[in-house]
C-alpha cells in the first residue's frame, strides 16, 4: 500500500492525455489518496482547490482539505520575503 500517491503519477496522466490539471482519487483497500497536478502555477493551485473540495466531500479531516502544493508555497513565500520592509539607509 503506498504511503501517498506521487505527483508524478497525475503529471503522467495530464500529459498523456493532453490536460491542463488533473486530480487523481485512489482506494488502496484502507484509506482514500488524492493527489493533484496543474501544468502551470495557476492550474496547480486550481487543482490543489479542487483536490481539497473533493477529500472535504470525501469527509477527510479538516487540516488534510487545506493542502497547497510546493510551487504555490514557494511563489507565496517569496512574495512575503519580497515585501518585507527594508530600512533605507541613511546618508
Amino acid at each position: 500500500m503506498p504511503k501517498r500517491v506521487p505527483i508524478k503519477a497525475a503529471k503522467e496522466v495530464a500529459t498523456k492525455y493532453g490536460l491542463q490539471q488533473t486530480i487523481l482519487v485512489g482506494w488502496d483497500g484502507k484509506q482514500m489518496h488524492v493527489v493533484t497536478y496543474g501544468t502551470t502555477l495557476e492550474q496547480c493551485e486550481q487543482a490543489a482547490v479542487g483536490g481539497n473540495k473533493i477529500k472535504q466531500w470525501l469527509g477527510f479531516p479538516e487540516d488534510m482539505c487545506n493542502a497547497l502544493p510546493a510551487r504555490v508555497k514557494r511563489k507565496n513565500n517569496k512574495k512575503e520575503n519580497n515585501n518585507v520592509h527594508q530600512p533605507e539607509a541613511s546618508n
